[in-house]
């Protein structure tokens, strides 16, 4: 990890190194249900277009509240590191991991079980309840990879290093496309492709 020690040195260089990479982070995370977009419109028809839309839109709600929560990580981890209390720092690290390891069932469970409810409540044209259903759920399936990969993130920003988080979601990010490419353009797979790209994406960047 390249962490940066962020209690020394000028304070407005010291946090524009760390907060730059974070925020293109965060800009970068939010550009997946884009890509799905992007490629489900040229190779498939509106009711999929329409079902990525709706779905993506409920998974951008679920992401933005776990990084919400694992910013908490963050804030814990940093004031331990920059107190020097490394016994402190781990013992947060721990408890996070059986925080959010509860979290993930929670999450998981409640989008899975309620995943056509939930895309009754976003007025899912019924055209696009098949695709919308679908993508929905997978995506549910894959939550413990997206609160996985922002609860290590979160811990290593709190550790002074924001550019790894950086590099791996830019790698799922390519990952993602490259997979939207290969099952929603070569194999039809229409919204769950999508998903299944997604998902496979953020694993692999876990």
């Amino acid at each position: 990890m390249k962490e940066l020690d962020l209690t020394t040195g000028s304070v407005p260089k010291v946090l524009l190194r760390f907060a730059l990479p974070y925020l293109l982070a965060n800009v970068l995370q939010a550009l997946y249900g884009g890509a799905d977009l992007f490629v489900v419109g040229r190779f498939d028809d509106a009711a999929s277009v329409a079902g990525v839309a709706i779905g993506s839109q409920v998974m951008q709600t679920v992401t933005g509240i776990i990084l919400g929560l694992t910013t908490g990580i963050t804030v814990l981890i940093g004031i331990a590191t920059g107190a020097r209390n490394d016994r402190e720092a781990a013992s947060i690290i721990g408890s996070s991991v059986w925080l959010f390891a509860g979290v993930a069932f929670m999450f998981t469970l409640l989008m899975t079980v309620f995943h056509t409810p939930i895309a009754e409540v976003m007025h899912t044209p019924v055209e696009a309840m098949p695709d919308t259903r679908h993508y929905l759920l997978i995506c549910s399936l894959g939550i413990p990879f997206i609160i996985g990969y922002n609860v290590v993130f979160g811990i290593m920003r709190g550790l002074g290093d924001s550019q790894s988080p950086l590099y791996f979601v830019g790698l799922a990010c390519v990952l993602n496309i490259a997979l939207d490419f290969v099952l929603v353009g070569g194999l039809h797979m229409r919204a769950a492709g999508a998903a299944i790209a997604t998902v496979a994406s953020q694993g692999i960047s876990f």
